[in-house]
């Protein structure tokens, strides 16, 4: 009886641990590590480099990349010159960023701003960005750019300012030495502190003025801009110009723009490019000189806009003429002129 009771444990001792399954250590699951981060966008000054990358959205595997913990930002320095194409570049960790809380960059959404200072003229320099999540698994790193930093192009000179209605319209000079310059850029802050000085827009190629739209009455604005163009694939920007202050106090209204005219049939039609205020209804006014005297209200009524067509002229005479805009029910509102060439009406 002892026998067939011993018998029958051993049995129900196999079968629970054949039931548990338990053979050996369990074997962990694949590390789960963030994916590449793309190629770093660069943008270069005398005396920094600015990096911005987007956060990836994936892992290496596909899944979603829910754990971000930082990024590392490698870099390699050569003398421009002596740079060695097939010598490996010996990357040095430049920054650690935390994602959480960052306070060596920039991070708005999933773009990441890193700007590095500690750059000189006449280096070369090849940057790389890697992510890396909680469990510290670093990603791969993102493809080398390589910065070439050479002498900046001049800064432009003569930058002035002039506050209206729709804005504060900017004009400079462009250097004595414009060759290689792709545009400006226009920088604005509301103290005259230079790191405070952020990017509004630009224009392309010879273009020497911009109009900033996006201003408040009452304020005062301070400005900057400086010259572009390309240095080995990366834009490289000049030193700034001089700093101009705007205060907005009573916005000018503006003045229509490209005034034209015409000799037709049964007179001289007068043509302009609309202004345009956001939420304000514009009129016109038309004022004619005949043979160079003064000028005088041509129309009767306020102009909604052109063209207008100036039938008290008499054949064989010289005409000029001038056009301003005003808000609707606000003459006293009224704009600068702005003058035609002249033009003759008839033989």
């Amino acid at each position: 009886m002892r026998r067939a009771c011993s018998g029958i444990c051993c049995l129900i001792v196999c079968c629970i641990l054949s039931a548990c399954g338990y053979k050996t250590v369990p074997r962990p699951s694949a590390a789960t590590v963030p994916g590449e981060i793309g190629l770093v966008d660069v943008h270069c000054y005398p005396d920094r480099v600015v990096l911005k990358w987007e956060t990836p959205l994936s892992n290496t595997d596909g899944s979603a990349l829910k754990d971000v913990s930082g990024f590392k930002v490698y870099r390699a320095d050569q003398k421009t010159g002596e740079e060695c194409d097939d010598c490996p570049h010996e990357k040095k960790m430049r920054a650690n960023i935390d994602y959480q809380a960052p306070t060596n960059a920039i991070i708005n959404g999933r773009e990441v701003t890193y700007v590095d200072k500690a750059v000189s003229i006449g280096n070369t320099y090849t940057y790389s960005v890697t992510v890396y999540n909680f469990r510290a698994r670093e990603g791969a790193p993102s493809p080398d750019v390589t910065v070439v930093l050479d002498e900046p192009p001049a800064a432009p000179t003569g930058l002035r300012e002039e506050p209206f209605a729709a804005g504060v319209n900017l004009q400079w000079n462009a250097p004595s030495s414009p060759a290689g310059i792709r545009g400006y850029r226009v920088y604005r802050a509301e103290s005259d502190k230079a790191d405070e000085m952020k990017a509004i827009g630009g224009t392309k190629w010879a273009e020497t003025s911009f109009t900033d739209k996006d201003v408040q009455q009452g304020k005062t604005y301070y400005y900057q801009v400086r010259s572009l163009r390309i240095s080995r694939g990366i834009p490289l920007e000049s030193y700034p110009s001089q700093t101009v202050k705007a205060v907005i106090t009573r916005l000018a209204f503006p003045a229509p723009e490209n005034v034209d005219t015409a000799p037709v049939d049964d007179g001289i039609r007068v043509i302009w490019d609309p202004v345009k205020v956001p939420g304000t209804a514009i009129r016109y006014n038309v004022y004619r000189s005949e043979s160079g005297g003064i000028f005088s209200r041509a129309n009767r009524e306020p102009l909604e806009g052109a063209p207008f067509v100036d039938r008290d002229v008499t054949r064989g005479k010289t005409y000029r003429y001038a056009v301003t805009a005003f808000p609707e029910g606000k003459p006293d509102e009224e704009s600068s002129r702005t003058a035609s060439e002249a033009v003759k009406f008839g033989p």
